[in-house]
């Protein structure tokens, strides 16, 4: 294949080097002081195994006149070992700011009404998934950066859903970042470096069905489902560690 062909070692991830959250009382608000570039390539190390990857759907239309807001959180984990998902979270979110979702937003996403009527907002989500992050780790022993023995990382398809969007509406709604949320992997920008400047690159519009079909995979589920796209990013993940793609953390 065109993607065979262009098979290499790459590196990866933006050093994150400072970050600073401080959230003060209603009368000076919430300071971010955050570098947002999360994972670009550096250097190889192989040492992670759990692959923590996420997705999130937010509110929108087709004007583009919304302002993002979570409407889907999911976050699979994929074992590198053996390419397995051995576990998920997915809440659907309720917006506070444009509570009734588009027609337009529907029907890209399948998340419909009453979904997100019946779902707690952001800040009740988000403390619903570090107690489920937290309790994660310590079942599979596995550290995020800084710790010097980090062994898992998070992944997104670009870095849209955490530097934008999630960064934004924390900071619009006060509410403090998962700090293990801060280092991370850009998948898109891992498989854009892979194909180079082969062939294949210029078959490639840039989205993640299209990446699955270069490496001879099909999309399973919905396309903009966060869980369905949480998983065919493992997928991808895992299909380039079988080909002897070194990612680092």
């Amino acid at each position: 294949t065109h993607v065979s062909q262009c098979r290499r070692l790459f590196s990866m991830p933006r050093m994150l080097t400072f970050v600073f959250i401080f959230l003060g009382n209603s009368s000076c608000g919430a300071i971010f002081n955050v570098f947002r570039q999360g994972v670009q390539p550096s250097h190889l190390i192989n040492s992670v195994r759990w692959y923590f990857v996420l997705d999130f759907e937010s509110t929108c239309s087709e004007d583009k006149a919304h302002v993002p807001e979570i409407i889907e959180f999911p976050v699979v984990i994929l074992d590198s070992v053996d390419g397995i998902v051995v576990d998920h979270f997915q809440r659907f979110v309720r917006p506070t700011e444009n509570p009734l979702l588009t027609s337009f937003c529907k029907n890209l996403t399948g998340v419909k009404q009453s979904d997100v009527d019946s779902a707690g907002e952001l800040s009740v989500v988000l403390k619903e998934f570090e107690i489920w992050l937290k309790l994660k780790k310590e079942e599979l022993g596995c550290r995020f950066k800084p710790s010097a023995d980090a062994s898992a990382i998070f992944v997104t398809w670009t870095d849209w859903d955490i530097s934008t969007c999630l960064w934004n509406e924390c900071r619009r709604k006060k509410l403090a970042l998962p700090h293990d949320l801060l280092n991370r992997m850009d998948m898109k920008a891992v498989f854009q470096q892979w194909l180079g400047s082969c062939s294949a690159r210029q078959k490639w519009r840039g989205g993640l069905s299209d990446a699955l079909t270069l490496v001879g995979l099909t999309f399973e589920g919905r396309p903009h489902r966060g869980i369905d796209d949480a998983r065919n990013t493992s997928r991808l993940l895992f299909h380039l560690l079988s080909k002897g793609i070194s990612l680092v953390t």
